[in-house]
């Protein structure tokens, strides 16, 4: 069974227009899942274990900001540094690598609209024996009131497409590389009419 090992140290300050947070991490964990290759004959043969182990150590930041009325905005980000040692059938396979992310958001409001941005980005990464592309998202959503019951909606979601990810096995016995692609890029138009 995994175990987990986490230390976190943090602090937080906040004000009328202004609020923020800082935190420092360090994680290990034990006994983790990985896909284990073997050959049985000329057959590779992929399977799930235990045995892995992961540390990793890091930082993160939140910050929202409301410079006027109507008006909010915000940003988390986050970098860390990731050791996997991973069993391998040629031997135990030590990785290291820097990993990081950003999470942006801004929404504004008035009598009539509401309209809200987010956009996501994740760097590279690493996986037991393999590594990870990058990926990000932007969203916006719009939403106008005609009248007390009736209003328009539009959602549009993953505007430029970036949710492809490349990935990459390679150890001593087997190299792999490919892509997922789930595309989640949609337009969304709605008229919300209130029953009273």
């Amino acid at each position: 069974m995994p175990r987990v090992t986490s230390w976190e140290a943090g602090t937080h300050a906040g004000g009328s227009h202004l609020d923020g947070g800082l935190s420092a991490f360090y994680r290990i964990a034990r006994n983790t899942v990985f896909d284990a290759h073997s050959l049985a004959g000329d057959v590779l043969v992929t399977s799930k274990q235990n045995g892995g182990q992961a540390r990793s150590a890091g930082v993160t930041a939140t910050l929202d900001w409301t410079p006027a009325t109507g008006l909010r905005l915000g940003v988390d980000v986050g970098a860390y540094r990731i050791v996997l040692d991973t069993p391998d059938i040629a031997g135990p396979i030590r990785q290291d690598g820097v990993a990081g992310y950003l999470n942006a958001r801004a929404a504004y409001s008035n009598a009539h609209d509401d309209l809200a941005l987010d956009a996501h980005a994740q760097s590279a990464g690493l996986v037991p024996l393999g590594r990870t592309g990058p990926t990000g998202s932007v969203n916006i959503t719009w939403k106008h009131a005609f009248g007390k019951a009736l209003g328009l909606t539009v959602n549009a979601n993953d505007l430029f497409d970036g949710s492809k990810r490349s990935y990459r096995t390679d150890t001593r016995t087997f190299r792999q590389a490919g892509f997922d692609h789930f595309v989640a890029r949609r337009v969304w138009i709605g008229i919300v009419r209130k029953f009273e």
